[in-house]
């Protein structure tokens, strides 16, 4: 008789062993998944950081560095250019008046209330001055350039734009950047007769009615969300980024503080 050979498998200690190895390397893929996963977000967040915060600065340069320009062939003074005063319809029912031949003006409750900051100046047409929308014009035109803060409230989570109106109208404002959650302006002026050195920055609720004819430059800071920010584990990342710029008025540059 022929002797059947025995068949031999693997053991159940082979099986365990194969199962755990598999385990591991899954585990060890899964890992290095995870943290590719979460680099790209956090380069993706930063990315788009820094885009708004380049996007915002920009514009509010553009505009505040034009504030109190004027086509100097046509007009004389500021208050040729602009004879008359102009209410802005300021968001949340709060009108802001500029004086006859006053550039800038603004509001300021708190450091925690987001500031209104209005930039006027007027366009000869076809000269490329824009305004902060980035549109330009063939003719001659006065914009005034408000800036503002608007938030808005869904399911529980606030998402907040910076907005600006050309016009002094919030009807017309139109979204520039999200989550901005706060614009602070310090307005820069000599206190000295007869000097154009800033010494001294002060709020819009600090600024008196011949100061604003004197700004120099304009500092402002604005609050953006941080996208990498999260509420379950608040001491990784910031829940605000703070970006600041002090911005020179072109028509201030080396004159005197009482001249425009």
């Amino acid at each position: 008789m022929m002797t059947l050979r025995r068949q031999r498998g693997y053991t159940m200690i082979e099986i365990t062993v194969a199962l755990f190895i598999g385990l591991f390397l899954l585990a060890g893929l899964f890992t290095i998944l995870q943290n590719t996963r979460r680099t790209s977000t956090t380069q993706t967040g930063l990315t788009k950081l820094q885009d708004e915060e380049r996007m915002a600065m920009s514009l509010l340069n553009d505009v505040i560095q034009n504030a109190g320009y004027f086509d100097a062939n046509k007009y004389q003074t500021a208050l040729t250019a602009w004879p008359a005063a102009v209410t802005v319809a300021g968001p949340a029912g709060q009108p802001l008046t500029l004086a006859a031949g006053q550039p800038l003006t603004g509001t300021h409750t708190s450091a925690g209330a987001a500031d209104v900051l209005v930039a006027r100046y007027s366009t000869a047409g076809g000269d490329g001055v824009i305004n902060c929308i980035g549109a330009t014009s063939t003719v001659a035109a006065d914009w005034v350039n408000a800036f503002y803060v608007s938030s808005t409230t869904t399911s529980g989570v606030t998402t907040y734009e910076l907005n600006c109106t050309p016009d002094g109208t919030t009807a017309s404002g139109v979204p520039l950047v999200t989550d901005v959650a706060n614009l602070q302006a310090w307005y820069g002026i000599s206190t000295q007769s007869g000097v154009s050195n800033v010494d001294t920055y002060r709020t819009a609720d600090q600024m008196g009615a011949a100061d604003w004819a004197n700004v120099t430059s304009v500092r402002v800071t604005l609050t953006f969300a941080n996208p990498l920010y999260s509420a379950s584990q608040p001491a990784q990342q910031p829940q605000y980024v703070y970006f600041t710029r002090v911005i020179a008025l072109q028509g201030r540059t080396g004159v005197v503080a009482n001249a425009l």
